[in-house]
């Protein structure tokens, strides 16, 4: 905490600050990262969320799947990679780096006499197919006040790429599924204004989140 040009605070957060506590918040709460239906996570606990299925006329119980993703680091503005990364920040935004597993219930099942919707028949039997991909994205932060001391930061993802995925248009699609998934989970996480300052401190913002020197700033009054 510093004292500014017209604010009178200053709060941030460095990059390594925030992987810390992203490592910290899903090593406890695993279940924001793991979703699947009932044939991969029976129930919901505290390492996975249990899903519905997707519904499809003439499979039995719908399609199963499940989704997974390693825990996420994130790289502030200006970019840490050295250029090399399929994705920049820009000035405002974080790059992040992750690792998705997808994985779907491949079914066999014989309708009575081989007529569409017809039973009885055994039991389907499901076979898991998997495939993992290196996924990078790029977002930027939100903010939420509701006065002195208190409001929260929260995380919103914009953009994704998976690369030597073929043909493009198959590329687009997965990327955007994963961006809509990635970015429901980011919604989950908040920081605190009060993990940013010193406990006796009420921070009135004025200005930010901001995004610059590798760190998340607030500016503010007391």
């Amino acid at each position: 905490m510093s004292l500014t040009e017209v604010e009178h605070i200053f709060a941030g957060v460095h990059e390594a600050g925030i992987n810390d506590f992203l490592q910290a918040f899903f090593t406890a709460r695993p279940r924001h990262l793991n979703y699947g239906t009932s044939l991969f996570v029976p129930v919901t606990t505290a390492a996975a969320t249990n899903m519905a299925t997707i519904p499809f006329p003439g499979i039995p119980g719908g399609i199963h799947w499940a989704v997974s993703f390693t825990i996420p680091t994130v790289d502030l503005f200006p970019d840490s990679s050295g250029g090399t990364a399929p994705l920049i920040p820009g000035p405002g935004q974080f790059s992040v780096k992750t690792r998705v597993t997808l994985t779907v219930g491949c079914g066999t099942w014989n309708n009575g006499d081989n007529v569409p919707g017809t039973f009885p028949g055994p039991p389907p039997s499901f076979t898991p197919l998997t495939t993992t991909l290196d996924v990078f994205a790029l977002g930027h932060l939100t903010s939420v006040y509701f006065g002195p001391g208190n409001g929260r930061i929260g995380l919103r993802v914009d953009s994704v790429e998976i690369v030597n995925i073929t043909p493009d248009t198959l590329e687009s699609v997965v990327e955007c599924i994963i961006r809509m998934i990635l970015d429901a989970v980011a919604q989950t996480i908040n920081l605190p204004f009060n993990a940013l300052t010193i406990g006796f401190v009420s921070l009135i913002l004025l200005r930010g989140p901001e995004i610059e020197d590798d760190q998340v700033k607030l500016y503010g009054d007391v």
